[in-house]
């Protein structure tokens, strides 16, 4: 029931799929601060609509754990957060096998 949750339903999971439309960009939905509830992932997703067939955006939710210093009053000058998307086990082989011979050479 806490106002930031129910402004912000996304950090409920830390991965959302859904099929792409133009119109959905932000994730807790376009004026965050000025809404009474959750406008974006929640309430497109639903609509359970299908995400076969189709272009797709992966969300991927994070968040950081910071340990304010005395340098980050009043403000905080920077922040870094990061993550790596790698496939793993996407080919059942090494496709660098299959390339073929190159011609002429001694």
């Amino acid at each position: 029931s806490s106002p930031v949750l129910r402004r912000a339903e996304v950090i409920g999971h830390t991965l959302w799929v859904t099929p792409y439309h133009p119109d959905e960009r932000w994730p807790c939905g376009e004026f965050v601060n000025q809404s009474e509830e959750d406008a974006g992932l929640a309430l497109w997703t639903k609509e359970n609509r299908s995400i076969e067939d189709t272009d797709v955006v992966l969300w991927y939710v994070f968040g950081i754990h910071h340990i304010t210093r005395q340098e980050d009053w009043p403000v905080m000058p920077v922040d870094t957060v990061s993550f790596w998307l790698k496939p793993a086990g996407f080919f059942d082989r090494n496709p660098a096998l299959d390339v073929p011979p190159t011609g002429g050479g001694s």
